[in-house]
């Protein structure tokens, strides 16, 4: 048999290490510098960016918000809003003037009627009865006093001829102006009771409209209890009452022109003008009590409504108007915040000439391109950063 003898392979040298090129070692040592220089380069910009940007939003917040508004021109005139009533030039209740009962009624409610229309009937069977007995008595004192006069004149003729004797004639002259007196009351108790017949027919004292209606046929009418049977208005011309404060109370005259404007009627205007006034202060309200008319053909405002009154009062037209939620007080004096071009509040004292409610009228101190704070923020003073966030316009001097 024959054996394979194998014989050992021979041992691998050693693996020699590579040496690294200096060349490589340095582009990755300035590649890795480049790049740390690089973040460094934009972390720096990033945090400066943040920085600036919380600055800005920090210098926002430390600076006050405000709204601000013009100053407006004052006129020669002001426009005096206030609220008034309208009533009826005439409002009256018809009553009755004689006892009865309520034959008919002719007009209802909401019923247009001219001067002398026949509203009702009342039946007056008590007072038909006495007027024909006043009628009656009547004419036996004219027959007694014919008499009388026949009496007086014959005896006064025998007088004359010394036939009776003077106390004869002096009886027939006192019987004669007895039964005339009797005839002449009985003439007035006739007249009385034909005037009360008159008052049977129930009539229209104006033209207006019936605004009430009280009584129905068949009521029982007492002369003299008060009770309306109906009531009545003139509505073609309406007063209108308004209070004026205290501080207008000298400028409101007689013939000042005004206007009414109703709710119910939006985009209409009806004239009216001043009439009188009260010449007396409310010693409660402070205000005067002031009488306005206004022609009213169309029936429309109703009286009675509540309506908006706008006075045209002639006034000192200097100054500026501004509105009163800019006004605060400095030292107890009134006063308004201004901010200025740099962007600065100014505190600037002011003098009002006159408050007008919804408009105050400042004398001097602004213009009309100074830009006014309105409702300014507590603690706002002098030399404080403001941010204008709105602009509106004051209201209108007029």
């Amino acid at each position: 048999m024959n054996e394979t003898i194998t014989t050992p392979a021979a041992p691998a040298p050693p693996l020699t290490p590579k040496k690294k090129n200096p060349k490589t070692v340095i582009f990755y040592f300035a590649a890795a510098g480049a790049l740390f220089i690089g973040l460094a380069v934009y972390g720096i910009r990033a945090r400066n960016q943040w920085t600036a940007a919380v600055q800005v939003r920090t210098n926002q917040a430390a600076r006050i918000q405000v709204h601000v508004t013009h100053p407006q021109a004052a006129t020669g005139t002001i426009y005096l809003q206030l609220p008034g009533e309208a009533m009826p030039f005439t409002d009256s209740p018809i009553v009755a003037q004689t006892s009865g009962y309520l034959k008919k009624w002719y007009f209802d409610i909401g019923a247009r009627v001219k001067k002398g229309d026949i509203l009702a009937e009342i039946d007056t069977p008590e007072v038909d009865q006495q007027l024909a007995q006043a009628q009656a008595q009547l004419k036996v004192a004219q027959a007694a006093s014919d008499l009388a006069q026949v009496t007086y004149n014959r005896d006064q003729d025998l007088f004359k001829n010394k036939v009776i004797a003077a106390q004869d004639f002096d009886t027939a002259a006192y019987n004669y102006a007895g039964a005339r007196s009797t005839v002449i009351e009985d003439q007035a108790a006739v007249g009385r009771l034909e005037a009360l017949e008159e008052f049977k027919t129930v009539r229209a004292p104006f033209d207006g409209i019936v605004t009430a209606r009280n009584t129905d046929v068949g009521d029982y009418v007492a002369a003299g209890s008060g009770t309306a049977l109906f009531r009545m208005a003139a509505t073609a011309v309406l007063r209108v009452y308004v209070t004026v404060p205290q501080a207008f109370s000298s400028l409101v005259k007689a013939g000042e022109q005004a206007e009414l404007t109703v709710n119910e009627f939006p985009g209409q205007t009806f004239p009216a003008h001043v009439v009188s006034t009260a010449g007396a202060i409310n010693p409660t309200s402070k205000r005067l009590l002031t009488e306005l008319e206004a022609s009213n053909p169309t029936g429309a405002p109703l009286g009675g409504a509540y309506v908006q009154t706008t006075l045209d009062i002639p006034v000192d037209g200097r100054g500026v108007m501004i509105p009163p939620m800019t006004l605060l007080f400095e030292s107890g004096q009134p006063a308004v915040a201004l901010v200025g071009p740099d962007g600065k509040a100014e505190i600037r004292k002011v003098s009002i000439t006159r408050d007008l409610g919804t408009r105050l009228q400042i004398a001097n101190g602004l213009s009309e391109s100074d830009q006014v704070i309105v409702n300014p923020p507590p603690g706002l003073v002098t030399g404080s950063q403001v941010l204008v966030v709105k602009s509106s316009e004051a209201t209108s001097a007029e």
